[in-house]
């Protein structure tokens, strides 16, 4: 009997510790993958807000997608919104999916569409 009592007590322990694991990843608002933009911003703003602090205009963000992937194909999603804590331009082109910095135009990170799961911390400024 000690033996699975010491089983069952060694399995509570692992699951308590998985579970505040997961709250605090829960917590600290990280996005997958994660990356570092230039400007640091609220995820609380208006979209106004958020547009009124990008360097990188949406012509700018779109050029930088295109010339990542080699195309010159019309995007047929830009959005601009928070990942990671940071202002980002997501632009979708030919099923691929591009982060430009919303601050210096750098492409911070490329996949295909579908890839990665959608994240609340996003602002509603999208343009279609």
């Amino acid at each position: 009997m000690k033996r699975y009592g010491k089983a069952i007590l060694l399995a509570a322990s692992a699951l308590l510790s998985l579970a505040a694991f997961a709250q605090q990843t829960g917590q600290s608002g990280t996005q997958h993958p994660s990356y570092t933009g230039s400007l640091r911003v609220q995820e609380n703003l208006s979209a106004q807000q958020y547009q009124a602090m990008a360097k990188v205009s949406m012509q700018d963000a779109i050029k930088a997608a295109q010339a990542a992937l080699n195309s010159t194909a019309t995007p047929t999603k830009v959005k601009l919104g928070v990942e990671n804590g940071y202002l980002v331009w997501e632009v979708v082109i030919a099923g691929q999916e591009v982060k430009v910095d919303a601050g210096n135009g750098k492409v911070l990170h490329q996949e295909a569409v579908g890839a990665e799961e959608d994240n609340d911390g996003e602002s509603e400024g999208e343009n279609d």
